[in-house]
């Protein structure tokens, strides 16, 4: 790709093709109408039929064509990727991570069933499962140092062992983090407890997550994301779900126990 960047944002969008009504939903973003909806079902249906997943690259740097399409099955329907870099680097965090790495990262992680993307109504049906054991709203750094204790003893009387207690705290830590840095400085953190599994709801009433938070600040005061809070969540966790819109950003942290 060239140096040359726009104006425009790089961004992470997120379609998902249904064969049982044919039709294309966007799940994080807007559909994208430089994306032929022709092209997106044949490609789906193939990633379905085959059952693999499949990436189409784009050998240009048009500012209207996606950089990526990730076409990931999932059952009965297909996750369709759309990363845009649009010749944006990154000047602020860690240079060593680019943004497409960043953003192939995510991909690779629902590739491999471990970070699902969620819609509206799922979001609102898995954050409402099993028991809450524990709920602390989060404004400030002492919000946040409770409930990272809250997890700790949650996970404790759970069984879990230390080692993995440490790992899925430093986990809800950096989630935590995120809402006051980036996700409008409130939110809320819920333990569940399911069968087989405990769950940390992590939500926040933010704009959204801002893939453009990978280059540069934020805003005035802001700060850069570092591109390795994600990295750290989906290396350390058994599974993941995101949802991430307009009005805010939900994250479910899922810890298998005996």
């Amino acid at each position: 790709m060239s140096e040359r960047r726009t104006d425009a944002p790089a961004k992470l969008q997120v379609f998902r093709y249904r064969p049982s009504d044919g039709r294309i939903q966007a799940v994080i973003g807007d559909l994208d109408e430089t994306l032929r909806s022709t092209d997106l079902v044949a490609y789906a249906s193939d990633a379905l039929s085959s059952e693999t997943f499949v990436c189409h690259a784009v050998a240009n740097d048009d500012e209207a064509v996606a950089d990526e399409l990730c076409f990931i099955p999932q059952g009965d329907h297909c996750d369709i990727l759309s990363m845009r870099t649009r010749g944006w680097k990154r000047h602020h965090g860690d240079h060593r991570r680019s943004l497409v790495e960043i953003l192939n990262t995510l991909a690779a992680a629902v590739a491999c069933g471990k970070l699902r993307i969620l819609d509206a109504e799922e979001t609102r049906t898995e954050s409402g499962a099993g028991d809450v054991l524990q709920e602390i709203a989060i404004a400030d750094s002492g919000t946040l140092a409770r409930a990272r204790d809250a997890v700790q003893h949650a996970l404790e009387l759970s069984g879990i062992d230390a080692d993995t207690c440490q790992r899925t705290t430093l986990c809800v830590s950096e989630a935590l983090t995120n809402i006051l840095l980036h996700g409008g400085g409130h939110g809320a953190m819920t333990v569940r407890r399911l069968p087989g599994r405990v769950r940390i709801v992590v939500a926040d009433e933010g704009p959204g997550l801002n893939f453009l938070n990978w280059i540069e600040p934020p805003a005035i005061g802001g700060q850069a994301s570092m591109g390795y809070g994600f990295k750290i969540i989906l290396d350390n966790l058994d599974a993941v779900a995101l949802h991430t819109c307009p009005e805010g950003t939900t994250l479910l942290l899922d810890r298998v126990v005996d």
